[in-house]
Order: structure tokens, then sequence, then C-alpha cells
């Protein structure tokens, strides 16, 4: 297992800084606190804040997440509470955050404009405060992975692998979605339990929409639905590694499909693999949303083609970049993207193949390959 990046990702944050001339930064998205600081909550309904200065960092934290935090990389740690007496004896999460800030006059703070709510802006400036947004940097920043970054990846990849081929296994009629989930979740937990497994486990996502009305959402939780004779089925697995999230979607069928089902499977299946095979270095995004689109039309079915052909993936289930229509983005190595596009035709199914990319000098890393033919998911 790789370790954690502390020092080179917060070295990237001061070179943001001096360039930016900030003399604070303080970050409020889970995903941005938990790049710098390894820490990872639950819930941020409670203020949760990472401040970088010059030459410190801090972790504002509610106390119920002081044990949890403690393994954080942060240099200093400040808890505040919520019942009495100390919730009166000691000061709030932004009585803490004040006194930090107030360190320098009218201090520069970098701050992410599309996650800190217009109220807490305005307190900021009311400090003093002159803020500067740093959310495309950042974004820019975690584009490229690391190695730690990558190591996770690959592992939530295998993780994938491993459900989904334990859920196929029990594919039939009469079973439900739900069912047909816990046997891959039930052999995952059993897979990590071990004493020797070097990672944190952080997020079991799954969903298994099935027949003609349920695939034509493309993100719905499963229920009771029973598997069907002739049903198309979207089984979707997104495990967690340290926070880095894995991608692997497969269709397959209960039984023989109906012919039009099968004309948009095959359809679906060379548009991913036309990305596929063109998806580098060196390429524009939207050259590969294009490329998708125009085996789509072929067929006749682009119009069904309702959403991006891929996203970025790390930290968050969906992240930026995209592989979206209009982004001239130049995809560079160490970029990671799931190639996933997507047809929902009504009265006739959904259809949707994803696999998780590492672009690499020479291509890409493919974690999750599986099995995508006809041949290989249709079931019995």
């Amino acid at each position: 297992m790789v370790p954690f990046p502390a020092k080179e990702r917060l070295g990237k944050l001061h070179q943001l800084m001096s360039q930016e001339g900030l003399d604070f930064c303080v970050l409020a998205g889970p995903e941005n606190m938990n790049y710098f600081s390894c820490f990872q909550a639950i819930t941020y309904t409670r203020p949760i804040r990472f401040v970088v200065g010059g030459d410190e960092t801090h972790l504002i934290v509610p106390a119920l997440e002081e044990e949890h935090a403690a393994s954080a990389a942060a240099d200093a740690f400040h808890v505040y509470y919520e019942h009495p007496p100390k919730a009166v004896e000691c000061p709030s999460a932004f009585a803490i955050l004040k006194n930090i800030l107030a360190k320098k006059a009218n201090p520069v703070v970098g701050v992410e404009y599309g996650v800190i709510t217009l109220g807490n802006a305005q307190m900021l400036e009311s400090w003093g405060c002159r803020l500067v947004n740093i959310s495309p940097a950042l974004t820019q920043m975690r584009a490229i992975k690391d190695e730690y970054e990558k190591d996770c990846i690959r592992e939530a990849g295998r993780l994938c692998r491993y459900a989904m081929g334990v859920s196929l296994k029990h594919a039939r009629p009469g079973i439900t979605e739900l069912e047909f989930e816990q046997y891959g979740t039930t052999a995952l937990y059993d897979l990590i339990s071990g004493e020797d497994y070097p990672y944190v486990f952080s997020s079991p996502t799954c969903f298994t929409p099935s027949g003609v009305e349920r695939t034509n959402m493309p993100h719905v939780f499963s229920g009771l639905r029973k598997f069907q004779e002739g049903d198309m089925v979207i089984h979707v697995r997104k495990p967690a590694i340290n926070g880095c999230h894995g991608e692997l979607e497969r269709t397959f069928f209960v039984g023989k499909p109906k012919p039009e089902a099968e004309r948009a499977f095959k359809a679906m299946v060379e548009a991913q693999m036309a990305v596929l095979d063109a998806i580098r270095p060196g390429v524009v995004a939207k050259e590969m949303d294009a490329l998708a689109r125009r085996v789509l039309e072929k067929y006749g079915l682009g119009e069904y083609a309702i959403h991006r052909v891929g996203h970025g993936q790390g930290l968050g289930r969906h992240e930026e970049p995209f592989l979206i229509f209009d982004s001239d983005l130049v995809l560079q190595e160490g970029m990671v993207f799931t190639v996933e596009p997507g047809i929902y035709i009504p009265h006739v199914g959904g259809f949707r193949h994803s696999d998780t990319l590492i672009l690499t000098a020479g291509g890409y890393e493919n974690t999750t390959d599986f099995g995508r033919t006809m041949e290989e998911l249709t079931f019995a």
C-alpha cells in the first residue's frame, strides 16, 4: 500500500498560495479536505474546516469527531462543542476560524466558490478577508492522480470485478434486485475482513435496476423487483478504498433478449469500444464524446444518449474533468476516467457498460476490465 502523500500534496497547495498571493486557504469541501488531510467524516452537517496557513495546518472539528480526527494529517486540531457547559464556555467553530485568520491583518483567503455558502463568504468578508476562488485550481490539481490514488483506485477496481463476478453467478428469473446484489456484497465483505487487509474500505455503493422501465432510469436504487425472463439488467459496482472510488457497470440479460434489445446492446458496446480504442493522453475530451455518439447515430439511436460519455473518478464518485461534448480539455497521463456511453430507449430499455481507466503514457490501464459481450453477459 502506498503511503498517504501529505507533504507532496501540501507542497502543491503552498505553491498555489504563493502564486496567488494567499495568506490562508479555508477548505470546506469534503473531498478537498480529504485530499489534503486524509480526514473523511460520514456527515458534514456540522462545520468542519481544514485551514492552511503559511507554516501550519489546522483541522476544526466537532467534539464527536475528535478521536476520529486525531489520525488526520494536520499540525493543529481544534475542537468545538454542542453540549453544555462546554458549548457555552468554549469557542464555536467559526470563532475558532476567526482566531486563526486573525493572525494576519486583512488576509487574502482562498476558498471554494462551488462549496462555500453565501452566508459564510459574507462572514469571512466581514472579518476583513479578501476572498479568492481556488476551486478551478484544486480541480486541476486533483485531476492528475498521484501514486496513492492510483493504488487505491486499482484496489477498488479489483473489488468491483470480484463482486460483479460473484453476483452474476446468481443471475436468474425470480431473484430480486437486492438479493442479487447481496451475493457480491457479502463476498466483498468477506474478502476485506481479513486482519491483514491493508486498506480502509469506505463505501460499498451498488445498484441494480432491472427491466425496461427501471433500466431507463440511469441512477435508481435497487428494490424488490424480481428478474423476469428476457430482462435487461444494469448492475453497478462503485466501492471506495480510502475514499477513492472504482466504477464497473455491466448490462446483462436474464434469458434470451428481444431483437430490439439485442441491437441496442450491440450499439452500446460498439460505442464504448470505439472510445476504448481511441482514448489516450493527447486526445481532446469532446472528441471522445463525439466518437461514441457517431456510433450510436449510425444505429439511429443517437437521441437516446442523454448523458456525457464519461467522468473523472477519484475521491468523488463523479468529479471533473468530464468527457463531454463541449470540453476542450486535452487528456493527460495520470487522469482517471470512466467510459460509459449509455442509451435509454422508451419501451425497449436502458443499456450501459462502464469501466474505470487510469491514463498512462502508452494509453491506459483498465482497472475494471470484465466481460462485455452478449455471450458473456446472457444468463439462462
